[in-house]
């Protein structure tokens, strides 16, 4: 990735920063759906780069990652944002610096629900128990272990979205309302041929994780 564009989000005094997030990430994925460069492939990366800040855990900038200028021009990102340009400046577009040295990935974590899973551990662990010899007691003590710290982990910065299909006459159907969960790690450099979702995440699978440099 060798350009990027800063999106900063504008919070008022009317207007949180959750639900402005939830209106611009839902635009930018629409862009990425528009521009993929494959069934489920984008070229575009995004970054949060004040991830984890105290005030809010996803900050208030986004940044969008091409391979060329040209790349990230052509999105017209201000065409995307147009309905919310109260609340985003857009940057222009820059090269990466070349002293970066940090570079991570942002991948989608998913979780069941918690309430879900404890409803069942009942039923969960007396067939892992009969499956693997173990007394029921000691795999419930361990699922429930499990499920505390999935409750601790679901804490991860997250972005509501609302999931979308596209109709044959190729409209966009809202549906169910869902949290996207971001996960960031450190990671070593790639060598920039890795595609992104297109929510602009890496993949979690070893062998298709797509990292991005790591600056403020």
């Amino acid at each position: 990735m060798n350009y990027y564009l800063d999106l900063t989000l504008l919070a008022d005094s009317d207007v949180n920063l959750g639900f402005i997030w939830q209106k611009v990430y839902q635009q930018i994925h629409l862009m990425l759906v528009e521009n993929k460069v494959g069934e489920h492939d984008s070229a575009i990366a995004v970054s949060f780069p004040h991830y984890g800040d105290k005030t809010f855990p996803l900050g208030n900038k986004l940044r969008l990652f091409g391979p060329t200028q040209t790349v990230l021009e052509e999105l017209n990102v201000a065409k995307w944002l147009a309905r919310l340009e109260d609340y985003v400046h857009i940057k222009a577009i820059k090269p990466v610096p070349d002293n970066v040295e940090q570079f991570v990935l942002f991948t989608r974590k998913q979780f069941k629900s918690p309430a879900k899973l404890r409803e069942n551990i009942d039923t969960n662990a007396k067939k892992l128990a009969d499956k693997n010899g173990f007394e029921v007691d000691e795999v419930k003590e361990r699922l429930s272990a499990s499920l505390d710290k999935f409750d601790t982990e679901s804490k991860l910065p997250y972005i509501n979205m609302t999931s979308l299909s596209t109709e044959t006459n190729s409209t966009m159907v809202q549906q169910s309302s869902f949290k996207l969960f971001i996960e960031k790690q450190s990671a070593e450099k790639q060598d920039g041929t890795k595609l992104f979702t297109c929510y602009g995440l890496s993949r979690r699978e070893q062998a298709k994780q797509a990292c991005v440099p790591w600056f403020k």
